[in-house]
């Protein structure tokens, strides 16, 4: 009798599991276990007196009259209620009273936050205490436009939140994974698209989308280098970044800079979410974990498979999408209804300022559309998604992971197998 494996994978808050013969089977990408920072506030408390890059924050804030903290919405989890008491407490130290500083919610082109998600996100004390707004990427009026840059060959408009135009010093949070197109999230990405209208949003995330491979891992790419172009004129000066394991503990914290600190922390993200596949697999079993919410987070769990499977080969893709298919963005599905081919040449001839076209959409639905030509076929397990959003993906629902694994081992009753059972951050890189 041959011997089965048992493969399990997250599927919102519980577990998916399923049976294959053993010889079928070839890694589980699991992330590498790194122990958390063992005095959090302390730590903190340490970089912020010693950034990477300059000064310390007590010298940098010093004389400014108007702090403005940027921080990240519910699609991401840093540990802002915690760092912002600890930040506020020595701001305070550095007479910086709290009257004097304003928090602005970065939401890029996502939905806006409800009342209760903000307080779990900024913690009620601090909702209390300080002022908070929330970007508006809709909100045209709440812009001001700062010219043209160029980047990546291309000019950049840039229209930002005026809140950020009438700080003295710009303080960012935000946490540093694996992002499809910036490389790297974190860093400057809380200004841009965080804080961004979103004809500049298009500008940057369409160069990641236009290149010939998809830059996920790869820091150094025309897309990141607007979005920190972008940052640098609208006046970002200082970063928080934290690197979390999977666990969702802070491993380590990055402050300064936001190009210099963000690098150092990028270098120690590679090591925590990156792991290691032998080969690539005729068959990838991933998690959309843990961007569960829509289908435009839970893309990032096909992209990883992208770099785990076969050209020609299979995913099985476990992603609740909860909310949907997406917020904000309709044209999502027209976009995802063309050919790689159709899509780069009208993404290429589409102007930024465009609005209806929606560029933001184009991007999300390029790498999708690059994941689904690469296989014969995405099987999707969902309860967020309809029918008619999954036959738009291109995608085959199935009810059971088991099904869907017996189903495609039919197909191809000699495929390897690799699982991924955290593709929603995850880095696979060949040993």
């Amino acid at each position: 009798m041959t011997e089965r494996v048992k493969i399990e994978i997250p599927y919102g808050k519980k577990q998916l599991e399923a049976y294959m013969p053993q010889n079928n089977f070839i890694f589980e990408g699991k992330m590498q276990t790194r122990k958390p920072l063992c005095d959090f506030e302390k730590t903190l408390g340490e970089k912020l007196d010693h950034p990477i890059g300059c000064r310390s924050l007590k010298e940098e804030v010093l004389g400014k009259a108007r702090i403005l903290i940027i921080v990240e919405d519910n699609t991401r989890n840093t540990p802002v209620k915690r760092i912002l008491p600890i930040l506020l407490g020595y701001l305070g130290e550095a007479g910086i009273p709290t009257a004097k500083i304003e928090i602005l919610i970065a939401p890029g082109t996502h939905r806006a936050m409800s009342e209760e998600e903000v307080i779990d996100k900024i913690g009620a004390d601090i909702y209390q205490k300080v002022r908070i707004f929330q970007h508006d990427y809709t909100d045209k009026s709440a812009m001001r436009d700062l010219g043209v840059i160029r980047a990546g060959g291309r000019d950049i408009p840039i229209q930002v939140n005026k809140k950020a135009l009438e700080a003295d010093y710009i303080i960012g949070l935000g946490n540093i994974i694996p992002h499809s197109d910036a490389g790297f999230s974190g860093g400057a990405k809380i200004v841009q698209p965080g804080i961004c209208y979103a004809t500049t949003t298009s500008a940057t995330h369409i160069m990641g989308a236009l290149l010939d491979e998809i830059p996920l891992g790869n820091v150094e790419n025309p897309c990141r280098q607007g979005i920190e172009m972008v940052a640098k004129k609208v006046g970002l000066k200082f970063i928080i970044n934290v690197v979390m394991n999977p666990e969702d503990e802070v491993v380590d914290i990055f402050t300064g800079d936001f190009i210099r600190a963000h690098r150092e922390g990028a270098r120690v993200s590679r090591e925590v979410y990156g792991v290691k596949i032998p080969e690539l697999a005729d068959i990838v079993v991933v998690s959309s974990c843990p961007c569960d919410i829509d289908y435009w987070q839970a893309d990032k769990g096909l992209i990883a498979a992208y770099f785990a499977v076969k050209k020609g080969g299979y995913i099985i893709f476990a992603a609740p999408c909860y909310e949907g298919m997406e917020h904000n963005h309709p044209k999502l599905k027209d976009w995802a209804r063309l050919s790689l081919t159709e899509a780069l040449a009208l993404a290429e001839k589409t102007p930024f300022s465009d609005e209806e076209a929606d560029l933001v959409a184009a991007d999300i639905a390029i790498q999708g559309i690059r994941v689904r030509e690469k296989v014969k076929k995405v099987l999707i397990i969902t309860d967020g998604l309809t029918q008619e959003e999954i036959d738009i993906l291109g995608f085959a629902k199935s009810e059971t992971l088991q099904g869907a694994l017996d189903e495609v081992l039919k197909r191809v009753p000699n495929g390897r197998v690799g699982v991924l059972p955290r593709g929603g951050d995850c880095l696979p890189v060949m040993r």
